[in-house]
């Protein structure tokens, strides 16, 4: 792939590549560059000590122009890493056309600080696929801190798209590692940056640099006029990039999406081969409220991104539905409710129905052409199983009843469907070796999907599901690419742990004081902990009644976060009163702090005489609401 032309001279050299048929010329640093020697230089500057560092060779006076090479891999490497980089994250995040960044980062010039900072996103980003021990893990580990910094700085001190890319590919490698407080941070601003460039919007205008010397803020935020089509590609790309990691991040957490879709005003992304090749087409386009929702449609220009965005917009609403609450013993306001469920059911088929005809032959395509090139497919497909799970969930496992609200075996009946139809796709990436071509979302799909079978085993009554082993085998293996997916596995080992051992219990103590048989105790202990979790989160969303009260404090018990994490993704649909088990309450370390029936919690304060009851069970003689009915279109 790349070929040495030259030899290293001891003050520089050049180095010759053919890269897709294309010489480039790159001039090398003087020599092998440590983080250590990044770490001497840094002294120097901290004591204003102006001599060269021995082990760099390099004045402070040019630390400014070469800061940003000095830890950077081999030139060798750096190319291999870029070229893993499209091969195993450019699939699923396409915001960089390949051959554009090459020619960027690897042509005859050397790249400006935003392309070393671009650089340093992907390498950082890319390091997990790259098993050469050449680099060692203690400069992994060292190369890990000081690039993120370097992003980071650049990024606070630049606001464009350069900036923005890189935080993005960032972005990736953290929300990768965990859902955590870092990964907020970064994802807040990176939205708040799209909105403040006005990326959401497609411009008709855009402002020109001044006649004269300004001294406000406006220009600032205003973006270049777009060179081609292809840059103002990349930026729409970039935005709807954005918006699918804020819509992961924040169903997984289940909170308000930072990017409001009300600013959104941008055409789908084209297919990649046509960005790649700068050609301008039109592909489809929504509009706000009081417009119509499509005006321009060319479903002939779309590709896996733009489905991908197009089966997230709809998993955004059924989320927006979901956190609405509703009083279920109302028939007027459950009517409504239903009248929603089963128009977000049918925009999830017509969007299946609109699919090309490829998409059904994945399986086919995992064993004929196991490549990067399907793997945007796979991750579509699991973006649409968490679409049906996230709606059909509420349905067939919420976490209140009442005498006209029960739990529908239909939509059970399409949960577990759908958690099969991604069994098998899983079944077919993991015998053809794809796992590594996958992104952290894919994983998140598999811990949905799981869930959804420990909770249908409590509800249920019945053992669980054995093709949960399977996903925790498969989360267990994308975690030593994914840090989230080997977080996800350990949570539901504990469960598992926990559950076999309620089974283990009843089996050797058969004359226990149990009124459950051996066979229910492991369902029983999973519906404890579903209850647990939803006593939690009652007692999390409580209020003070004053501000001179202090929080009391809980001490959560032995793996009672893990419940929490497991099962508060079933806690729907939300009533508009709160509901408390008939349970003795959680025990708090203050005295004083109110029975949960007094809360007055945000989304759940409308008071109600109406009994409603949390039964996590179902029962064959329930009613189902959701029955077949012929499709209205």
């Amino acid at each position: 792939m790349l070929q040495l032309l030259g030899r290293r001279e001891a003050s520089s050299s050049v180095e010759n590549r053919h890269v897709d048929g294309v010489e480039y010329e790159r001039a090398q640093p003087p020599g092998a560059i440590s983080v250590q020697s990044l770490t001497k230089v840094n002294t120097l500057e901290g004591t204003g000590n102006q001599e060269s560092s021995g082990a760099v060779g390099l004045t402070i006076s040019g630390l400014h122009e070469s800061i940003f090479e000095l830890d950077l891999p081999p030139q060798g490497t750096l190319y291999t890493i870029v070229d893993l980089y499209f091969k195993h994250v450019n699939p699923w995040c396409p915001i960089l056309d390949r051959k554009a960044t090459l020619d960027r980062l690897f042509g005859s010039s050397v790249p400006d600080e935003a392309g070393r900072v671009l650089l340093h996103a992907i390498v950082r980003t890319t390091l997990r696929f790259y098993r050469d021990h050449s680099l060692t893990s203690r400069w992994r580990e060292q190369y890990d801190t000081i690039s993120k910094q370097k992003i980071l700085l650049y990024a606070f001190e630049n606001t464009n798209i350069d900036a923005l890319q890189a935080l993005m590919i960032l972005a990736l490698d953290v929300l990768g590692k965990s859902y955590g407080p870092q990964s907020w941070t970064l994802l807040s601003m990176i939205v708040r940056n799209v909105i403040q460039l006005g990326l959401g919007t497609e411009r008709g205008v855009t402002l020109g640099p001044p006649s004269y010397q300004s001294v406000g803020t406006l220009q600032e935020f205003a973006l270049p006029q777009p060179t081609s089509w292809i840059e103002n590609e990349g930026r729409r790309r970039l935005f709807w990039m954005t918006y699918i990691l804020d819509r992961y991040a924040c169903v997984e957490a289940g909170s308000d999406f930072t990017l409001d879709e009300q600013q959104t005003d941008r055409p789908l992304p084209c297919r990649y081969d046509l960005f790649s090749k700068n050609q301008a087409v039109e592909t489809r386009r929504f509009f706000g409220p009081g417009r119509p929702e499509i005006t321009v449609n060319h479903a002939e220009n779309l590709g896996s991104f733009s489905y991908h965005c197009e089966v997230l917009r709809i998993l955004s609403r059924i989320h927006k539905f979901l956190r609405n609450p509703i009083d279920i013993v109302s028939l007027v306001d459950f009517e409504k409710w239903q009248a929603t469920y089963r128009g977000l059911d049918r925009e999830l088929d017509r969007w299946l129905y609109s699919l090309p005809d490829g998409y059904s032959r994945i399986s086919q395509l995992c064993h004929s052409s196991p490549t990067s090139r399907i793997s945007n497919w796979i991750m579509l497909h699991a973006a649409f199983v968490v679409s049906v799970l996230r709606l059909h969930s509420c349905a067939a496992y919420p976490i209140v009843r009442s005498q006209i609200f029960a739990p529908s075996y239909s939509a059970m009946q399409r949960c577990i469907a759908a958690v099969e139809s991604l069994r098998e796709i899983v079944q077919d990436v993991v015998n053809t070796g794809m796992l590594d071509l996958l992104g952290p979302h894919f994983a998140f799909s598999l811990w949905v999907s799981a869930r959804v079978l420990l909770v249908d085993a409590s509800v249920m009554n019945t053992d669980i599901n054995p093709n949960i082993w399977f996903f925790l085998s498969t989360l267990e293996k994308m975690g030593q690419f994914w840090g989230v997916a080997k977080r996800y596995s350990q949570i539901l080992e504990r469960i598992l742990q926990e559950y076999q051992e309620a089974k283990r219990v009843a089996l050797t103590s058969p004359t226990s004081s149990s009124s459950h048989s051996p066979q229910s105790s492991g369902p029983k202990s999973l519906r404890d902990m579903r209850r647990n979790a939803y006593d939690l989160s009652i007692l999390l969303a409580q209020r003070s009644a004053s501000a001179l009260q202090l929080p009391s404090v809980k001490v959560p018990a032995s793996n009672e976060l893990e419940y929490y994490e497991v099962f508060d993704f079933f806690n729907y649909p939300r009533p508009s009163v709160v509901v408390v088990n008939h349970h003795p309450p959680l025990t708090t370390t203050s005295a004083g702090s109110k029975q949960l029936e007094t809360n007055d919690l945000e989304s759940w304060v409308r008071p109600k005489t109406h009994f409603v009851s949390t039964n996590f069970t179902y029962s064959r003689t329930d009613p189902d609401w959701l029955a077949f009915q012929p499709p209205q279109d």
